[in-house]
């Protein structure tokens, strides 16, 4: 460690400086316009509402614990789907475009709201998640006539949100196993809050030392877990992908059912953009992952651009 008393050339975490962790969770470092990709995704998202209307359904009593469900028919089964947004922006209308490729195989996809820091802390977000999992596995049989496992998925902060459903202690509080799961999709997630904390996100996150440990879905997977893909871009952030790889490493040496790959090319945002093609590389593994099939384990691989379909 080489430290010059004064500035910020002292390496924070691994090889980065303050400033260098700091961009490291900073989309808009090799993203600038970020807005465009959400002013995208609002109008793809208004365009599929308007073609296919959901039920926006309480999943809770507070003002944002709500979602919407798309193409609840009799016997599909149940998908439920968590925007991103740095966990302080976006909301379901802007993320409801995903459920036209979430839900080109049949699912009913719902599309959740929460509440969002810095209004509220991230484990309030966290508890939030999975109280709207335990409602819709509860009412699965009433919304679709469904008996199947609920299916997940999640982008960014929310495949974070999505991978804190896979908590042993929280199994344990209320009574789930793996079979209470369909298949788990995260892309381009932060499993480990460690350098999130100590990054400039933290300013509006106010995680302490405890609470990145205890929300940090890597540190807590439970020993029998339900098939997994892990996707992300390797246009992204170096600490987006090592945080991808870092799961996918943990699972692997865990022996969970999982297939990881990395998607040439592809930013953080060309990432969710693939939510919206049914034919992309994510909504064919949301689609090849029915409720109850297993996959070996894979180690990561890097899919080829004859495969890719942003």
């Amino acid at each position: 460690m080489t430290v010059q008393t004064g500035d910020q050339l002292e390496k924070l975490y691994l090889c980065y400086t303050k400033a260098q962790l700091d961009a490291q969770y900073d989309q808009q470092t090799l993203v600038p316009d970020a807005a465009a990709y959400m002013r995208r995704w609002r109008a793809r998202s208004d365009a599929f509402i308007a073609s296919h209307p959901p039920r926006t359904l309480k999943y809770g009593a507070g003002a944002q614990e709500s979602l919407d469900l798309y193409g609840a028919t009799p016997g599909a089964p149940l998908h439920m789907h968590v925007h991103g947004g740095a966990w302080r922006a976006l909301g379901r209308q802007d993320a409801g475009f995903a459920a036209r490729g979430l839900g080109a195989g049949g699912s009913a996809v719902a599309v959740l709201d929460f509440d969002l820091t810095p209004a509220v802390p991230l484990a309030r977000m966290v508890a939030q998640v999975r109280m709207a999992f335990l409602w819709l596995r509860a009412q699965a049989g009433q919304l679709t006539g469904s008996a199947a496992p609920v299916s997940v998925s999640g982008h960014s902060s929310g495949a974070h949100l999505a991978a804190c459903l896979l908590d042993r202690a929280w199994w344990a509080d209320a009574g789930l196993t793996a079979a209470d799961f369909g298949p788990v999709l995260l892309a381009s997630g932060c499993y480990d809050l460690h350098p999130v904390r100590l990054s400039a996100r933290n300013t509006y996150l106010h995680l302490t030392p405890e609470e990145a440990h205890r929300l940090s879905p890597l540190h807590h997977l439970p020993a029998d877990l339900p098939p997994l893909a892990l996707f992300w871009g390797a246009g992204e952030l170096a600490e987006f992908r090592r945080q991808s790889t870092a799961l996918a490493g943990a699972l692997l040496q865990q022996g969970a059912a999982h297939q990881a790959t990395e998607l040439p090319a592809l930013n953080h945002f060309e990432i969710y953009d693939c939510f919206h093609d049914p034919a992309s590389a994510i909504c064919r593994a949301a689609q090849a992952m029915p409720s109850g099939q297993t996959h070996a384990p894979q180690t990561a691989r890097r899919q080829s651009s004859k495969e890719r379909l942003s």
